[in-house]
């Protein structure tokens, strides 16, 4: 069983692209929001071209505004950290990473695989049950080189 680390995050805001979605639409390959997300903000090479964005960014993919816990439709943001949001154009939509307590999923490997892995072993995880409350506010990856690592909110 995979053993999370607790952690303290400070908020961030982080500008991109937005899609809407759920659990069942991402499991029909015809009508799945996530991976056109993913190759639009590669193929446009958006994590170099978003402006203002902060030195040394990683990129986010931001899971927010979730209607029913896991079960529900939920907003999904691909997109790097910025330093001021009055400075990013409307074509981008703009959101704040909630500062708060997360548990923390840290990977072995990049890439979208890596994950889709990843959120498996989150949502195993939040069946035991000595698991803690999820907030369903902000959850969100980050995108290294090496590694893909996760952050869950928790209360």
């Amino acid at each position: 069983m995979i053993k999370p680390e607790r952690e303290r995050r400070h908020g961030k805001t982080v500008a991109g692209i937005q899609v809407r979605t759920n659990k069942e639409r991402e499991l029909q390959p015809e009508d799945a929001q996530l991976d056109r997300l993913w190759e639009k903000f590669n193929d446009e090479r958006l994590a170099d071209s978003i402006p203002d964005k902060a030195a040394g960014s990683p990129v986010y993919g931001v899971y927010t505004e979730y209607d029913n816990g896991a079960d529900g439709d939920y907003s999904v943001l691909a997109g790097v950290e910025v330093t001021d949001e009055t400075k990013v154009p409307d074509e981008f939509a703009t959101l704040i990473l909630e500062a708060g307590e997360y548990l923390v999923f840290h990977g072995d490997r990049a890439g979208p695989d890596a994950a889709m892995e990843i959120w498996g072993k989150v949502w195993h995880y939040f069946e035991t049950d000595d698991a803690p409350q999820r907030t369903f506010l902000t959850d969100y990856e980050v995108h290294e080189a090496d590694r893909v690592t996760l952050y869950v909110g928790i209360k």
